[in-house]
């Protein structure tokens, strides 16, 4: 990559951020971040107007729009720049040579990025440490599940889209040795099942269903008391459609300490906290946390 590459004669705050947006395709999303300065956001989606059958590689020149934003959140210092006549690989090559890029936070996919060549993908992106796949709004299941495919190394999977309501259909996916594995959105309707959760073999998982119960969540911490889900660390279970959440149920069953707290009311939130034991000795803290708009179950390994 030489200096005549135009960003390079772009305003000082345009070298903070580099973006590519395809004509046939899409966004690509760097997140500069102050406490993590190498890392990046990538976002796919082409547009409805260029969707075709035949696989997109992404060596071909395209017209590339740079997003950068400081806060993904709030959409804080959003700021766009165009720049035609790049592909993505060689945006990436250069994000990687001015930013000394070497870790992508997430890899982004939404509505139809299966339209992608998926060797191109991994040829491009292969190559740089990826922490997270996101699969979000009109993601397919077939999308993601090559994207795991081609994308080995990623630690962390993130589910915000329909295509993953019934667990019994990417199993697969639930015994794989993750760090994270995150499910539920707003715009789910995730059929989460017991049988699901013990499949299960993250250090970290996250459950937002409306299927969720008091009585699965109990069912889940006995089973864990007699020895599974062996690699998880912390678990999540967010209830929906105003369930209610009772410690008499959770807890039913189960041998129990309580824990006293300094302060009941904790940001706000009505919490109950509670130790089980596992049968050989390890220590898990169960959280019980409400506030107006959901109850959430917590649970770690202490």
């Amino acid at each position: 990559m030489t200096t005549a590459f135009p960003l390079l004669s772009l305003p000082d705050k345009a070298l903070v951020l580099v973006i590519g947006c395809m004509k046939y395709t899409e966004i690509i999303l760097f997140d500069t971040d102050d406490d993590s300065p190498s890392s990046m956001v990538w976002s796919f989606y082409p547009g409805e107007e260029n969707a075709g059958r035949k696989p997109i590689p992404v060596y071909m020149p395209a017209q590339v729009c740079v997003t950068s934003v400081r806060d993904m959140v709030n959409q804080q210092n959003l700021m766009k720049y165009q720049n035609p006549g790049r592909s993505v690989r060689e945006w990436v090559d250069h994000a990687q040579y001015i930013f000394s890029i070497d870790k992508i936070e997430f890899l982004l996919f939404e509505n139809e990025a299966c339209q992608f060549d998926w060797i191109s993908l991994k040829n491009v992106f292969g190559k740089i440490d990826i922490d997270t796949l996101f699969f979000n709004e009109l993601c397919s299941l077939e999308c993601a599940q090559l994207a795991i495919r081609h994308f080995q190394s990623a630690r962390c999977v993130t589910v915000f889209c329909p295509s993953f309501n019934d667990p019994s259909c990417y199993r697969n996916i639930l015994i794989q040795n993750l760090d994270a594995l995150v499910l539920g959105y707003k715009d789910m309707s995730l059929k989460i099942g017991l049988d699901d959760l013990l499949l299960m073999n993250s250090k970290e998982i996250s459950i937002r269903s409306p299927n969720l119960t008091n009585k699965m969540v109990n069912q889940f911490l006995k089973h864990w008391i007699e020895g599974s889900n062996p690699r998880m660390e912390n678990a999540r279970f967010r209830f929906v459609n105003n369930q209610i959440v009772t410690k008499e149920t959770i807890l039913k069953g189960l041998q129990y300490q309580g824990m006293l707290l300094d302060e009941v009311n904790v940001n706000e939130q009505n919490k109950e906290v509670y130790y089980i034991f596992r049968r050989d000795g390890t220590a898990g803290l169960i959280s019980i946390e409400r506030d107006d708009q959901e109850n959430v179950v917590y649970f770690r390994i202490s």
